[in-house]
């Protein structure tokens, strides 16, 4: 194809693919909740990867503005909901993946919170390991025992370094 069959093509369709990205990346929202359910990241940190997400997204306005007949809070709105939270989901997709390490830790449990919640004995940094150990725990066969006091936790890391929990077992 030519140059020219491109720009026309861009020019033609390019509102119908950048709301087709957009929807995409609405309905990708809930996947996004499974992926911060299931691996051990801060809220914070999403944020502020899905804000570079989408400022990689507004960088594509001066390519696209001449081929697309949008105004650019229309295309902030693709940039962000759309390209950004699509970007989001593609980079937690490959953590989830691809893996590359493997290892193993224990912590002693403070009690069963509300609605078999399990807390780590006095450590707050944990909220987020404790958010994904709730979340496994609820959605597998390990049940949490009274009587126990220690949960062996495997992890496997992802290539972007992000953890997330592969087995649990009770002690």
């Amino acid at each position: 194809m030519n140059k020219r069959k491109i720009k026309n093509f861009i020019r033609k369709k390019g509102a119908e693919a950048t709301i087709i990205i957009t929807i995409c990346g609405l309905i990708g929202i809930p996947i996004l909740f499974w992926f911060a359910k299931t691996t051990i990241i801060g809220i914070g940190t999403i944020f502020c990867v899905y804000f570079i997400a989408g400022l990689l997204g507004l960088i594509q306005w001066k390519y696209f503005k001449t081929y697309i007949d949008m105004s650019y809070n229309q295309f902030a709105l693709y940039a962000f909901a759309g390209f950004g939270i699509c970007l989001l989901n593609i980079t937690f997709f490959l953590n989830f993946i691809l893996t590359v390490n493997s290892y193993s830790e224990t912590y002693d449990i403070s009690r069963a919170g509300n609605y078999n919640e399990i807390i780590i004995l006095n450590k707050t940094e944990y909220i987020d390991l404790e958010r994904a150990l709730n979340y496994y725990i609820n959605n597998s066969t390990e049940s949490y025992d009274d009587q126990k006091n220690k949960v062996k936790i495997t992890f496997t890391t992802g290539i972007l370094g992000f953890d997330k929990i592969n087995n649990c077992e009770f002690k």
